[in-house]
């Protein structure tokens, strides 16, 4: 035996005012070496960001009442404990005007419903390790992307 720190899992909020959804993501991510906590609205979920440790990476759903997933990016940007979060969109919302508003809102990945299960992990494990500089980068390959979509189909 020795000495050193176990490494702990890298932590992830999933935020989904469904159930079943947060059920599937946390025993997936679960399996694949992640902690997870979860909220079921914006609300919720600022409210645990507030007083506790930050995640690694929130995997967050748009469509929920109360507080939905625009205002709760929104909100997580314009705060300086949480503005270098890692956000996953994860939306049935995935019209290109949607997505553009995800991406100049600064989520990190996009994720339509329904998702396949490989996506999501992808997703997660890479903004777990992704350096600040590597996460700019794709949201502004993305944003760009994201507009010319919009554009074309405006």
């Amino acid at each position: 035996m020795t000495d050193e720190a176990i490494p702990s899992s890298p932590a992830v909020l999933v935020v989904d005012d469904a159930p079943d959804i947060r059920l599937l993501m946390r025993e997936v991510l679960r399996l694949h070496g992640f902690e997870v906590t979860e909220a079921e609205d914006g609300a919720d979920a600022l409210a645990k960001l507030a007083g506790g440790d930050l995640p690694a990476v929130i995997v967050l759903d748009v469509q929920m009442p109360g507080v939905d997933g625009w205002s709760t990016l929104a909100a997580l940007r314009a705060d300086p404990r949480t503005v270098d979060v890692p956000v996953v969109l994860c939306t049935v919302r995935s019209h290109p005007t949607d997505q553009l508003r995800a991406w100049e809102l600064g989520c990190d990945a996009f994720l339509g419903k329904p998702f396949r299960i490989d996506d999501l992990v992808r997703h997660v494990r890479e903004l777990a390790h992704a350096t600040p500089a590597a996460r700019v980068a794709n949201r502004a390959r993305h944003l760009a992307l994201a507009k010319s979509e919009a554009a074309a189909v405006s």
